[in-house]
């Protein structure tokens, strides 16, 4: 009776081992790897992004100064190379061009571009802090790079089969959307089908247009690769083995070879099958297309 009183002694020793409990279990659950791959692709998602937008605007500013080598290197990243380590349009010469990967032939129009070139002067302080955008650039490309390895070896040991099934990039996305492997164990093959496609399926129940046929899963070459008849077959069968090797891999942790090669076996056959698009039939070619439901009159009486 003593332990259920307020302020007794035996009541805050069991309030203290329940607080002791629950941040035992918060602490194991903070510490699983699948939570930090999540983080680890979300970063590098980040990063990406970032890197796209610093590349482009130090790509744009230089530009101004020298305009006819932003339209021959497309690359941005090499560009802000030779931005960062060569700077003006003067000191663009043959020399500090070699080793970056460019034939003689692409050299020397790059030369020639220098000579006629229509771009504007460029002062010392402008163009330190373009360099500085490239600089930055490059550190973002590199971390990119780092990122990525980390997400490729961490998916081989947390979960084996989905990045063999999915890809290591493609199948920590999934596990990102899910909410980490348990919950991506959890799901049905038709949601891991449509991740990523949210606003597309909401917007389908809203407006009674098309369902989305794939989310995430379009960015895997079996699916974007494919022909558009042939997209939703293929996504559908993807998604129902990353369903069965998200189990395997959250409640066996091993390897099993058979989910790719039934994966192999049921593309080739989508592939022999569906060689050809279907014929339409005349009814449904002739059929007014759908797109929203019918608008309600406002006058109508309530």
């Amino acid at each position: 009776m003593d332990e259920s009183v307020p302020g007794s002694e035996g009541f805050e020793a069991l309030r203290q081992k329940s607080i002791a409990a629950a941040e035992a279990v918060i602490r194991e659950a903070s510490s699983r790897p699948d939570l930090h791959l999540v983080q680890a692709i979300q970063a590098l998602d980040d990063t990406d992004k970032y890197l796209n937008v610093t590349a482009t605007r130090a790509s744009e500013w230089y530009g101004l100064h020298f305009p006819e080598l932003t339209q021959m290197v497309q690359d941005n990243v090499a560009l802000c190379k030779i931005i960062s380590e060569v700077g003006a349009r003067e000191a663009v010469t043959a020399e500090n061009l070699g080793g970056r990967g460019f034939t003689e032939k692409k050299v020397q129009a790059v030369i020639e571009a220098r000579d006629r070139s229509k771009g504007g002067a460029i002062s010392e302080g402008d163009l330190g802090r373009v360099r500085a955008l490239a600089s930055l650039a490059i550190q973002l490309n590199v971390l990119r790079g780092g990122l990525n390895d980390y997400v490729e070896a961490q998916m081989k040991k947390v979960a084996p089969n989905v990045a063999e099934v999915a890809g290591a990039t493609i199948g920590a996305r999934l596990m990102a959307k899910a909410g980490g492997l348990d919950r991506l164990a959890v799901l049905p093959a038709s949601t891991i089908q449509i991740l990523g496609a949210e606003k597309a399926l909401f917007r389908s129940l809203r407006t009674g247009a098309k369902p989305p046929k794939h989310g995430i899963l379009f960015q895997h070459q079996a699916v974007h690769t494919a022909p558009k008849w042939q997209r939703g077959k293929i996504a559908r069968t993807l998604a129902n083995k990353i369903a069965i090797a998200a189990r395997v891999d959250y409640y066996r942790g091993s390897e099993d070879a058979s989910i790719k090669a039934g994966l192999d076996k049921r593309l080739e056959s989508i592939k022999e099958r569906y060689k050809e698009p279907p014929k339409r039939k005349p009814e449904q070619r002739d059929r007014p297309r759908r797109d929203a439901r019918p608008k309600r009159d406002k006058f109508r009486r309530r």
